[in-house]
């Protein structure tokens, strides 16, 4: 096994746990509202468990209000329902054939413990890198016929490509702090 092809499944896997890491950030509330914090949000419409953006159309008016339109207006009551159970400090308010919820403004404590959860996911994240260089490091060293040489040339190889990753996750995480203190 060729170090490019290591390099390879290194890189993908990792493609994986960044794209975890910006999901999980998408769906945390900064400054101004994004819909993708209603992507976690199930509503049982019609026996079925869908998202709430397959059964509504999500519409942010301004900062602190969205608007909920459904598809049908029978699902209105299951959406509310939905989005109160997701415990997510707001409240939906039925209008005509519509959901308004306005969204408070973020108290400083908020950001605080949102910058506490960002930080957190940013650490699993660099656990998973880890793991996905462990587990890279056990396949080349299980090898029966690999040179001492090659082995140190792989660690290299593996250490950069990793301190690499890890830089690029805390940038990330830098952006999203610096989204999640302003105001």
């Amino acid at each position: 096994m060729e170090w490019d092809t290591l390099e390879k499944d290194f890189k993908n896997n990792s493609k994986k746990v960044f794209d975890w890491l910006i999901h999980e950030f998408s769906s945390m509330r900064s400054g101004r509202i994004n819909v993708s914090i209603f992507d976690k949000i199930l509503v049982n419409s019609y026996g079925q468990n869908l998202k709430l953006n397959q059964v509504s159309n999500i519409q942010i008016v301004n900062a602190t209000q969205v608007i909920i339109k459904p598809y049908d207006s029978n699902n209105i009551q299951e959406i509310i329902k939905s989005i109160n159970k997701a415990n997510m400090g707001i409240t939906p308010v039925a209008v005509n054939d519509s959901i308004r919820i306005n969204f408070p403004p973020q108290t400083e404590e908020n950001r605080k413990e949102y910058v506490k959860k960002a930080k957190q996911l940013l650490e699993q994240a660099k656990n998973r890198i880890r793991e996905i260089r462990k587990g890279i490091q056990s396949s080349y060293k299980n090898l029966n016929d690999i040179s001492k040489d090659k082995i140190y040339y792989f660690e290299e190889s593996l250490n950069k490509l990793t301190k690499q990753q890890n830089n690029e996750l805390e940038n990330i995480y830098q952006k999203k702090e610096k989204d999640l203190l302003t105001l």
